[in-house]
């Protein structure tokens, strides 16, 4: 199993989804955080954006961080588990997420898309 953490030392993730509605592949650049065997992804400014909404739809994933490419499926996380075990992961690599959070009220709604990356 491919241990993820050093994929840490990029800052963006291009996360590329499948269009809901289009069925074509839909990129955008954004935060993430990884653990030993996990990537994970949010939105700070809530649930509108419309890569959250086709991911929902199709969990099937590509991400792009740094010169690694990893294919995977995502889950839908949500509730105290995100504030307490996810946030915590952004707070502690994006020093400006947490004055976001405290500032602007970012990550007031708890979600988050953890993504198991496919076998090798």
């Amino acid at each position: 199993m491919r241990d993820l953490l050093a994929l840490n030392r990029e800052s963006l993730v291009e996360v590329t989804v499948i269009g809901r509605k289009s069925g074509k592949p839909h990129s955008v650049k954004i935060w993430f955080a990884a653990d030993s065997e996990k990537v994970y992804v949010t939105s700070g400014r809530g649930l509108g954006a419309q890569w959250i909404k086709n991911l929902q739809k199709n969990p099937q994933v590509t991400l792009r961080i740094g010169a690694t490419i990893l294919k995977g499926t995502a889950a839908w996380r949500e509730g105290p588990e995100v504030r307490a075990n996810i946030f915590p992961l952004f707070f502690k690599k994006y020093f400006s997420a947490r004055l976001f959070s405290w500032i602007l009220g970012w990550y007031k709604q708890e979600f988050a898309f953890e993504i198991t990356p496919d076998a090798e």
